[in-house]
């Protein structure tokens, strides 16, 4: 059985804060007395709590994540689990818990900062930075806690990791334009998130490059009901569509494939480009181009960052710009 403090200083008949203060090298304990204790409790293989060893340097012992989605839908796909993954990887290995956080509206990201900062139960933040406003950041700057972003933010430049979205849409795209393909059409997620205007600036690009003047662009929130009302749109004012250039995948490129089917076209011959890559892109017969993102570097290299802030040294570069794998079916 573990000594506790008291059991210390009652072994060494001193107050249980001339213990702690020998313990943590404070002041206000003498020299034969600091000796004395620390023998004692190296002779007796003392070891003091986590919890206690926080209070005493002012830390958690945890870092958070705050995820900009409500939990069932960021939680349900491959994307954050694979950065969840490695970030927790570096947080172990620097003696740190991770703390998972997710907004119950996706609207007001303010209710889990004002959460960490009223608990204080963690030392520092990363945060997917799409959905973020000024006023959070600056509640997150006022307490100190220092925190990174993943992803960039119209509104705010700030430390960050994120990946080559536009020179990746640009190469997909182009890969299409190469094909023969003309009418391709782009749809994105919501028009305010900045991943998704530079994914559409890299399809515009690919498209000038090839000298083809025609594009189409719509939004979808990414529900089922709205991919596919968007989808159904395009069908209806482009029937010659020959190619789909999506700036996600996953359900999004499915439910654009049920549409599709549905409408008679013949799949074979039409292209299929994801912002994503998932394993079971594989296994659906369909040649299914898609951008893959390096998600474990993502997430390994945010926590990285967050640590070098932690410890007092400033990131560099601000902002690591990740490539990106162009995979060929």
């Amino acid at each position: 059985m573990k000594l506790t403090i008291n059991e210390i200083a009652e072994i060494a008949r001193v107050a249980k804060s001339t213990v702690s203060k020998a313990l943590n090298g404070q002041k206000g304990v003498s020299q034969e007395k600091r000796r004395e204790i620390l023998e004692l409790a190296e002779r007796l293989e003392y070891e003091p709590s986590a919890s206690a060893q926080a209070l005493a340097s002012n830390r958690t012992g945890s870092i958070g994540l705050l995820i900009p989605h409500e939990a069932a839908w960021a939680l349900s796909g491959s994307y954050w689990a694979a950065i969840i993954t490695s970030i927790a990887q570096v947080a172990n290995r620097n003696g740190y818990s991770l703390l998972i956080l997710t907004p119950e509206n996706e609207a007001d990201l303010s209710a889990p900062v004002e959460a960490v900062i009223r608990r204080r139960n963690v030392d520092g933040l990363i945060i997917g930075a799409e959905q973020l406003d000024a006023s959070v950041t600056a509640r997150l700057l006022g307490e100190g806690i220092p925190f990174m972003f993943i992803g960039s933010n119209t509104q705010l430049e700030h430390y960050s990791v994120d990946v080559d979205n536009a020179g990746g849409s640009e190469r997909l795209v182009t890969r299409f334009t190469e094909k023969g393909f003309r009418k391709i059409a782009c749809l994105a997620g919501p028009a305010h998130f900045l991943y998704n205007q530079e994914r559409i600036l890299g399809y515009r690009r690919a498209l000038e490059k090839a000298g083809i003047t025609w594009s189409a662009v719509s939004h979808t929130v990414y529900t089922g009901a709205e991919t596919k009302s968007a989808i159904f749109a395009f069908l209806a004012a482009y029937p010659d569509m020959d190619a789909l250039f999506l700036t996600a995948g996953g359900d999004l490129l499915l439910d654009c494939i049920d549409v599709l089917k549905a409408s008679g076209r013949n799949l074979k011959t039409f292209g299929f480009g994801a912002f994503d890559d998932y394993r079971f892109f594989d296994y659906v017969d369909l040649p299914v181009c898609s951008i893959r993102q390096p998600l474990r570097e993502i997430g390994s290299t945010a926590a990285e960052m967050l640590f070098s802030f932690m410890s007092g040294k400033i990131p560099d570069p601000m902002h690591r710009i990740l490539d990106v794998e162009l995979i060929l079916r």
